[in-house]
């Protein structure tokens, strides 16, 4: 932030050093600061689509969804190319339980950027709410192909395969989840329920100690 304030000392029509700084404090948890440098970069350039769907994260994140939808909506029409304003405003549409048009922006993401993790990951969870476990499974899958670190993604199949009743695979992914985290409670816990499922107690009773270790929380 030090760095991004020098430059606006040294050139105040800096958009792009506005946007950076509005970042900066986004990823700190400083909304209302991100949004004020968003305002300034857009006031300098107000074709830059990214200080938009940058700004529009932020409004969500603060509650407001209509100002948040007009600047995905204005980044979109500035930039149709921007994977990352799709990923963006397909969350917000999850927010309000508009799954299939949260789904036509993940495809659309993808189809932008076919590398995007995070696309099929949460493409792959809005097709687990509609009940389309086989098309998840398969969102699932290509994100843990590009990234076979890709912890949410194991956790996310593992918990369709146990909707599906297939336990077995479904502790195998969440297995995996606790090799590359072993500090993630959820896992243990998923797990825990699968082992329950497959009448195995001492080793669902172990994972729940474990969540309830990490949590300080009971098991639900």
């Amino acid at each position: 932030i030090q760095d991004y304030d020098q430059a606006i000392q040294i050139n105040p029509q800096f958009a792009d050093a506005y946007g950076n700084r509005g970042y900066a404090y986004s990823l700190l948890g400083e909304y209302e600061n991100a949004i004020q440098d968003y305002d300034q970069a857009i006031q300098i350039n107000p074709q830059l689509a990214e200080a938009y769907s940058n700004r529009g994260y932020a409004y969500s994140l603060l509650g407001e969804y209509e100002l948040a939808i007009q600047d995905y909506n204005q980044a979109i029409q500035i930039t149709p190319e921007l994977a990352e304003v799709y990923i963006n405003r397909g969350n917000y549409y999850v927010g309000l339980g508009e799954y299939e048009l949260a789904i036509q922006d993940y495809d659309q993401a993808i189809q932008l950027n076919p590398q995007y993790l995070g696309a099929y990951n949460n493409r792959g969870s809005a097709y687990s709410v509609l009940g389309e476990y086989e098309l998840a499974i398969q969102d699932y899958d290509q994100a843990i192909q590009l990234n076979p670190q890709y912890l949410e993604a194991y956790i996310n199949r593992g918990i369709v395969y146990s909707k599906l009743g297939e336990y077995e695979l479904a502790i195998q992914d969440f297995n995996q989840a606790v090799q590359i985290n072993p500090q993630d409670a959820l896992a243990y816990y998923y797990r825990g329920v699968a082992y329950q499922k497959l009448g195995k107690n001492a080793e669902a009773e172990a994972d729940f100690a474990k969540y309830k270790e990490l949590t300080g929380q009971e098991a639900p």
